[in-house]
């Protein structure tokens, strides 16, 4: 027989310290909640509702989530011009929101909606506003990376290097600020590490808007300065492949080479000379490089999409889309775009329809 006393005395409880009791094995039926777009409210379940739709690649199940959620908690869809609170959760939900449009190039929508948050400036999206205790911005710094990017997509895309010139000058002003308080380490390390990501953003849209010069002179300063090595060398890369999409001969074997001479496995240095071959029109010693390393030993995206390309180059298109599709899953982006642009080649328009639903 239970004891009733100590059933009464479980209702005065504190979550935090009580939620181990709650815990039990989730029922089989949990993926229905997913399915149903998360029909009930409740932020841990959603949150993990999320997380599983965008590892399965179901971005879009994933967008009409958060706006679920945030029409729960008083925003979002027919909310507009209707009293909220702008919480730290609210806030996170509109990033991942903000994201997830990004990713499925959705920039009409996106735009939209980010104007409500003008210049992320107002009042109420600081702690201090609500709080005397607290001081800060509630708004996410991936938000502000969105936000400072956003204008490429409108009528006036060289307007987004302002933005991105105003966050790099106050994020440069913190990690000064914070040295000469005599911060922890690893706090202004974390602030150094915001501020090489709007150095990435400005020479990525620099890259996108034509000024090829100016964005590779960029990264490869960032490269030069960068303290590790790993980052090093995927900078390096990444100025190889932009020098290659501007069919700019010198920079591309010079990148190719220090990438060489950077690589820490074998592989990635037979990638690197298979990049190179396709680049100079040497398929045939492409596909002798890339036929070196075994399917077995390499399931990165780098060595998929590189023996995808020299496939395509061979005239196999229909290997190459093939091998892309083992990345898996396939985000929206430039592996979608390669696998569209391969399929075009060698599939009737029903079948390449089915190929990328998958």
């Amino acid at each position: 027989m239970p004891d009733l006393k100590g059933n009464i005395r479980m209702l005065n409880y504190d979550y935090e310290d009580k939620k181990h009791l709650f815990y039990w094995p989730e029922s089989v039926r949990f993926k229905d909640t997913f399915a149903k777009f998360f029909s009930s409210f409740d932020l841990d379940l959603n949150q993990r509702g999320l997380v599983w739709f965008i590892k399965k690649g179901l971005l879009e199940a994933a967008l009409n989530g958060t706006s679920d959620m945030l029409t729960w908690l008083g925003q979002g869809k027919d909310k507009a011009g209707r009293p909220s609170e702008l919480t730290q959760i609210t806030m996170e939900i509109w990033t991942l929101r903000f994201q997830l449009l990004l990713n499925l190039r959705m920039h009409a929508q996106l735009l939209a909606e980010l104007a409500a948050f003008e210049e992320l400036d107002a009042p109420d999206l600081f702690h201090q506003y609500k709080s005397a205790d607290k001081t800060g911005s509630l708004v996410p710094f991936a938000m502000r990376i969105i936000h400072a990017e956003a204008l490429r997509f409108s009528p006036f895309p060289w307007k987004s290097l302002i933005r991105i010139e105003s966050l790099q000058s106050k994020v440069e002003k913190i990690v000064n600020i914070f040295r000469i308080q005599g911060a922890q380490t690893n706090h202004v390390e974390d602030w150094e590490k915001r501020l090489d990501c709007v150095k990435y953003l400005y020479v990525r849209v620099l890259h996108e808007l034509g000024e090829y010069k100016i964005s590779i002179r960029m990264l490869d300063k960032v490269r030069q300065e960068t303290r590790n090595q790993q980052e090093k060398i995927i900078l390096t890369r990444a100025l190889m492949r932009m020098a290659m999409q501007a069919g700019d001969e010198k920079a591309m074997n010079h990148f190719a080479e220090k990438a060489n001479n950077l690589s820490s496995t074998s592989n990635e240095m037979i990638i690197h000379k298979a990049m190179r071959s396709i680049f100079s029109g040497s398929n045939g010693h492409a596909n002798e490089y890339i036929s070196r390393i075994p399917e077995a030993d390499d399931n990165t995206p780098q060595y998929i999409n590189t023996k995808a390309m020299v496939q395509l180059y061979t005239g196999r298109a229909v290997e190459a889309v093939k091998t892309v599709t083992r990345i898996k899953p396939i985000i929206p982006g430039p592996t979608t775009t390669n696998l569209k642009t391969i399929a075009e080649l060698c599939y009737s328009t029903a079948a390449k329809d089915e190929l990328l639903i998958r």
